[in-house]
């Protein structure tokens, strides 16, 4: 049976679905939120396009708009297409009333770079900006060895040898609103496309309010550097039902020896 909106509401403030805390509290607790309540909080939040115009969040259109005309309707007039009672609708206003620089910004990069001669009319860049926009995960850490260890599959010592230091000193905060959606069932082998950044110890702690700004601020930076922008490879699997406290399972170390959900991962010849 489909989860209900009050049903997600009462679980909605732990993980995954932790950095969505300040926003969840501000939203209809009995129903699903409709076009009203998401653009009275974009204006209170004073939320904008790229283009300065006040973002506001209106009917789906029918038929459905292309991936880029949708785009389009946001840089041109602030105006987002959403669908009532739709999950994946839902958690992409989440999504831009979470992290509203930087949903500006893929959305302006969208439609600078527009369409491409490629089988899907999208770019390698437009490619990069639909996998992050969909399926990204910001993984922070103060060590950067936590992080090496992502970045070369080593599952099993990342999650279970080193499971005090990755609960201490490591976060994983979800961008993608299609990856919000997936954590609502955790299905076998989900998994997130990753963003590593380092930060400062200090960055454990703040508040979550104060953790998911600095992290829009840190994904505006990254988005006008061209050399994050030309390679998928660039982005790492993170397979979120192995994150610490995300899933039951894991509590066990043989969960880790799955190797079907915690692949080994390839290796680029030179």
């Amino acid at each position: 049976m489909a989860l209900s909106w009050p049903e997600w509401r009462s679980q909605a403030l732990a993980p995954p679905c932790m950095p969505l805390k300040p926003l969840v509290e501000a939203l209809p607790h009995d129903r699903w939120p409709e076009t009203l309540d998401w653009s009275g909080l974009a204006a209170a939040r004073e939320v904008k396009n790229a283009r300065g115009a006040r973002l506001s969040f209106v009917a789906s259109a029918n038929p459905p708009p292309s991936a880029l005309a949708f785009e389009q309707r946001i840089f041109e007039r602030g105006e987002v297409e959403t669908r009532a009672a739709t999950w994946h609708d839902a958690f992409h206003a989440c999504t831009w009333l979470t992290f509203p620089a930087a949903k500006a910004r893929i959305n302006a990069l969208h439609i600078e770079d527009g369409l491409d001669n490629t089988p899907n009319r999208r770019s390698v860049l437009r490619n990069i900006l639909t996998l992050i926009d969909e399926g990204g995960i910001v993984v922070t850490s103060s060590n950067p060895a936590l992080l090496g260890l992502l970045r070369g599959f080593a599952w099993h010592e990342l999650f279970w040898q080193q499971r005090a230091a990755v609960l201490r000193d490591m976060d994983f905060v979800i961008f993608g609103h299609a990856l919000y959606e997936r954590s609502l069932s955790m299905h076998y082998g989900s998994t997130g496309r990753g963003v590593l950044l380092q930060v400062e110890p200090a960055y454990f702690d703040w508040p979550i309010a104060g953790r998911v700004q600095h992290l829009d601020a840190r994904l505006v930076a990254l988005l006008a550097e061209p050399a994050h922008l030309n390679d998928t490879a660039l982005l790492h699997p993170v397979p979120i039902k192995g994150v610490p406290g995300w899933d039951d399972a894991n509590e066990q170390e043989d969960y880790y020896r799955d190797a079907r959900q915690f692949r080994p991962g390839r290796r680029r010849v030179a």
